[in-house]
């Protein structure tokens, strides 16, 4: 078998895989995707990260989904710096830690997508989880808005 036959079959699994995941059919997503980010593909690994977060499509284990987490973001996955922002706030999969919380937000922020934007500024506004600060929360809920007006 050549490479781009290899290729072919690789792009084949992953869109299937995608797919799957997208249309909720969370176990054959998983068979699709799983030897793909045992590859190192950022994005299945994202996606069994998300399914092994949250228990889709099989037993939960949060501790393994972080680590997903952590090896699509090494790859320069956006969303994945979000979902490790998030169990670093609510402590799935990993001891709770505010501080490191905020620093994979702003990691995230900087691939411009919104979530983790709205998320810095919620925790500034609040004021429970960190001091409050009203104008980092402006400044993150402006930034965010700014992504969704075209």
């Amino acid at each position: 078998m050549s490479n781009s036959d290899n290729t072919d079959i690789y792009n084949a699994d992953l869109s299937s895989g995608i797919a799957a995941f997208d249309s909720k059919n969370f176990t054959m997503a998983y068979e699709l995707l799983s030897p793909l980010a045992t590859q190192g593909d950022a994005e299945s690994l994202w996606r069994v990260g998300m399914m092994q977060m949250n228990g889709l499509g099989m037993v939960e284990n949060q501790a393994l989904g972080f680590e997903n987490f952590i090896l699509a973001a090494e790859k320069g996955h956006a969303f994945a710096h979000h979902m490790i922002g998030v169990a670093y706030m609510t402590g799935e999969g990993v001891k709770k830690d505010i501080a490191k919380s905020i620093k994979w937000f702003e990691k995230g922020a900087e691939f411009n997508i919104p979530g983790p934007m709205y998320t810095l500024g919620m925790l500034y506004e609040d004021g429970k989880e960190i001091e409050q600060d009203l104008e980092k929360a402006q400044y993150w809920y402006d930034k965010a808005s700014e992504i969704n007006t075209p």
